[in-house]
């Protein structure tokens, strides 16, 4: 009788054995011990549950504000976008996005280090040029099965890779002008929470599409446990 071999040097092989109250995890060459009552010892590239949120600014002390705090609701991109989708709609820019700049203005922000707003998975990071420049996307779960997800647009740097996992707080990237294409540097934040109509592509302008839930950023991390008056002094203009 011919008896099948396994090459465990070339094959990963995973085994596991429940025993009485204990499960024995068995890959080679190493062997897990857990209860069966408790989680198996994480895995590496598990992903990670958003269950707190931050600021995307890495020094949230400085002197920032909010574009339309200090210009009022002002029409940007949307109507060059309009003709890209039967869905689109003309909005107040930036309504439901958030331009972060320094008071100090002009390309004093060029350089300003970003962090993950939250743990997830970097589902983009990308250069697509023009006015939209490097973007990083970034999706992530809460434990209430809320699906989160974020853009940082026009980067000087991307830190991450697409298929990364990253934790509230990691090094993801740096604001930039889109490689010049604006006078001044800033950061162009969008996010939405996920609806019907799946993920937007990480390009995907907020004021120009109505199907995704787009959302207010310092409104939703105001509503997601960031310190309110955090938000409130980077908002407005001083």
């Amino acid at each position: 009788m011919n008896i099948p071999t396994i090459d465990l040097a070339s094959t990963p092989v995973e085994l596991v054995i429940k025993a009485g109250p204990n499960c024995y995890r068995l890959s080679f060459p190493e062997v897990h011990l857990f209860l069966e009552n408790q989680p198996p010892p994480p895995e590496e590239n598990a992903f990670p549950l958003a269950t707190s949120f931050r600021l995307p600014m890495k020094n949230p002390d400085l002197e920032w504000y909010e574009a339309s705090q200090r210009y009022g609701p002002y029409v940007a991109q949307a109507r060059a976008l309009l003709q890209r989708t039967p869905f689109a709609f003309l909005l107040p820019h930036p309504a439901l996005c958030a331009d972060w700049n320094l008071e100090s203005g002009g390309n004093t922000d060029l350089g300003q280090p970003l962090v993950a707003p939250f743990s997830g998975q970097v589902t983009s990071a990308y250069n697509w040029a023009g006015s939209v420049g490097r973007v990083i996307q970034i999706v992530g779960i809460t434990p209430a099965g809320e699906v989160i997800v974020w853009a940082g647009w026009h980067l000087a740097s991307m830190a991450i890779t697409t298929g990364q996992t990253v934790h509230v707080g990691n090094d993801i990237g740096a604001i930039g002008n889109a490689d010049g294409y604006y006078a001044g540097a800033h950061l162009h934040e969008q996010l939405c929470i996920l609806n019907y109509a799946g993920i937007p592509k990480p390009n995907q302008f907020s004021g120009s599409d109505r199907r995704y839930n787009w959302q207010s950023p310092p409104a939703f991390y105001k509503a997601h446990g960031v310190d309110p008056d955090l938000v409130d002094r980077c908002t407005r203009w001083k």
